[in-house]
């Protein structure tokens, strides 16, 4: 929790250390939207991370048109409605562009709000396409779900060689739904066979649905939901006994390791992510090492993408000259980036269709074991 703490103090240092007046002569300014608390806060605090740390590297190697970057990051608390509020705090601030938030359903309401004003906003993992979908100034650093969902149904069918599949499907989520939609049909295109599509209202629903599945097991059981749920599954599918059936999930996944209780429940279990830390990329044995000795942690996917998005909003400031949004939405829309998530180029709807990472947890780490490009 200590790096929590310090975390936290640095954002609020960040957000009262200059006046509007002195920031807007002396630095570039750039704000984000993450949730630093609630049950989402893991995944705030890792993309926080990944802003600091790019912020630092860029500071030291000149800044952005010879001034400072700043960022000043404010909680959204995964909030739908507060997201909004916070906002119009970013914007009362002349940001030159917004990052944020880390799920889809916050970040839609963050979409809304910015594309009346063109304020450019680029988020770290929100994957649901209807977040940037006919938004000319709405960005992403991830894959969309449609992508990363054939992505893990090639995977069952042609490298697992699994024919039979039982899809769980989170009823109150429709964003986590419509990626189990897109497995299923990707996956029957394929050849296999969809035995059953198991909608649940919360985890505490596994068990039972599990049952149903005792004597005769699937080879496959897909599930997209976020990482501490996924855990629950996991943990549900080794009591109930089903230890030769796989366990697939999406990118919401990273960060399930910690809430696993038996390391034996994960031989089976992989799920798909924009970003490995074991990829052998120059570039990303750098951010690794850096990363690991500022926050003695190793980055997951929410630290790379946001630490992906600092890179690509530098790097459009500097190629537009100046921080007109306009400008800033034109060179990003245009332009190619490579950064440590892969070659980035952005399609209509401001999508990138980057590298998916097939990863399993090896010896109780992450690893990956198959990196994707459909």
């Amino acid at each position: 929790m200590k790096f929590q703490f310090l975390f936290l103090l640095m954002a609020i240092i960040a957000l009262s250390s200059c006046s509007p007046r002195l920031e807007q002569q002396e630095y570039i300014t750039i704000g984000a939207l993450l949730p630093l608390t609630g049950e989402d806060s893991d995944e705030g605090l890792r993309a926080a991370n990944g802003l600091l740390l790019a912020k630092a590297e860029i500071n030291e190697n000149g800044g952005i048109l010879g001034k400072k970057l700043d960022i000043i990051i404010l909680n959204d608390k995964g909030d739908e409605d507060y997201i909004v509020e916070q906002y119009s705090k970013l914007k009362e601030r002349n940001v030159a562009a917004i990052i944020g938030s880390s799920y889809s359903g916050v970040t839609m309401a963050l979409a809304k709000a910015a594309e009346k004003d063109g304020l450019p906003v680029i988020s770290p993992t929100a994957s649901n396409p209807d977040v940037t979908k006919g938004r000319k100034n709405v960005f992403r650093a991830i894959f969309i779900d449609d992508y990363q969902a054939e992505a893990m149904a090639h995977f069952a069918y042609n490298l697992l060689d699994a024919k039979t599949a039982v899809i769980l499907s989170n009823k109150n989520v429709d964003s986590f739904r419509g990626v189990a939609e897109i497995f299923a049909r990707s996956f029957k295109e394929r050849g296999g066979q969809i035995v059953a599509f198991e909608p649940y209202s919360s985890w505490k629903d596994f068990s039972d649905i599990l049952k149903k599945y005792i004597i005769k097991p699937p080879e496959v059981i897909f599930c997209p939901e976020d990482f501490i749920p996924a855990a629950n599954l996991v943990n549900a599918v080794f009591t109930a006994g089903l230890h030769n059936t796989y366990i697939l999930g999406s990118d919401a996944w990273d960060g399930l390791l910690a809430y696993v209780y038996n390391p034996e429940a994960m031989k089976n279990v992989y799920y798909s992510a924009p970003f490995s830390f074991d990829d052998q990329d120059e570039n990303v044995i750098r951010f690794v090492r850096k990363y690991f000795d500022s926050f003695t942690q190793m980055p997951l996917s929410g630290s790379s993408t946001a630490y992906t998005c600092i890179y690509i909003l530098a790097e459009a400031i500097t190629k537009a000259g100046n921080t007109e949004k306009e400008n800033i939405i034109s060179v990003m829309r245009a332009n190619e980036f490579d950064v440590i998530t892969g070659h980035i180029k952005f399609d209509e709807n401001n999508n990138p269709r980057t590298n998916v990472y097939i990863i399993q947890i090896n010896n109780g780490d992450y690893s990956t074991y198959k990196k994707l490009n459909l």
